[in-house]
């Protein structure tokens, strides 16, 4: 489907199921209200998104609420059975703004969600620019039932990101990579987490485990916050039980990584202290020589 050019307001949201193809023209599609619902839900394979500028307003998600809330999810968070995959899925020249730094995510890939690609992405304001999670089958953090779900094979290539809280995040994924991302006045250029229950849940059959094989090459960051522009971390804490487990990175791959530190300017007042730009957190033996810190 292609879209005229033109400014439409969509309430409820889009959902794209197998084959669909959502294409604009100098279209802009915008919320006029924040809603839980995505403004674009990705529920199937062979899915393309291109040449759309998506506009909504800020948004106050709760903690676990990282799908919803956003201007795309591709996934699900939780599932009532083991699901099928999704993929083959492409999400190309798209812009997207909100009226100014929140809580919310833009683009959050999430559960059963493989061979992905990214590509020339912009973003203006809100959460976290683009981020990648596990999901799992159960009925919430609390209450999960079966496998966990861990989106692999997907790349992000060109990403533009200012005044947003965070450029992006991988949490408790595998074979990824990331290129050429620009990000001017973030809170944090982007984090490396394995998860609340690392491999816990994991399906013992899945080809690589988490952590495996994440590269990102060429990340320019422009830092404005006040605690860290780049967290590798390797433990998680259970919302199931509390417990808290730990998953080395192996084969991390972090070349030509720059954080520019810029003035202090965060959301919350005062700042806080101790800011650092990086911080590595039980995650192994992390090589940090493709990572420079500007003066």
């Amino acid at each position: 489907m292609v879209l005229p050019a033109g400014s439409y307001p969509i309430t409820a949201g889009l959902v794209l199921t197998d084959n669909w193809s959502l294409s604009g023209s100098g279209t802009t599609l915008w919320r006029p209200e924040a809603e839980a619902s995505p403004l674009i839900a990705v529920l199937g394979s062979g899915v393309t998104v291109t040449d759309l500028t998506l506009e909504l307003p800020d948004a106050s998600p709760g903690p676990h609420d990282g799908a919803e809330w956003t201007a795309i999810t591709i996934g699900r968070y939780f599932y009532a059975e083991q699901p099928e995959w999704i993929e083959q899925i492409v999400v190309r020249r798209v812009v997207i703004r909100r009226a100014g730094r929140c809580a919310a995510n833009n683009i959050t890939l999430i559960g059963a969600v493989r061979e992905v690609l990214l590509s020339d992405i912009t973003v203006h304001g809100g959460g976290t620019a683009f981020i990648a999670h596990w999901g799992a089958v159960g009925a919430g953090v609390s209450d999960i039932t079966g496998h966990s779900l861990h989106p692999h094979h997907f790349q992000v290539d060109g990403l533009r990101v200012c005044d947003a809280f965070e450029a992006f995040c991988l949490s408790s994924v595998y074979d990824v990579e990331v290129r050429d991302v620009r990000c001017e006045r973030v809170e944090i250029g982007f984090r490396l987490l394995p998860g609340d229950n690392t491999d816990r849940y994991r399906d013992p059959g899945a080809e690589m485990g988490i952590n495996q094989g994440l590269s990102i090459h060429g990340c320019d960051i422009g830092w404005c916050g006040d605690l860290y522009a780049i967290r590798v971390a390797g433990w998680g804490r259970s919302e199931v039980d509390g417990a808290v487990t730990t998953r080395a990175f192996v084969d991390l791959d972090l070349r030509d990584v720059t954080i520019r530190p810029l003035p202090v300017v965060v959301a919350r007042q005062p700042p806080r202290p101790g800011r650092r730009p990086i911080v590595v957190e039980d995650a192994g033996s992390v090589d940090l020589a493709g990572v420079r810190v500007l003066p």
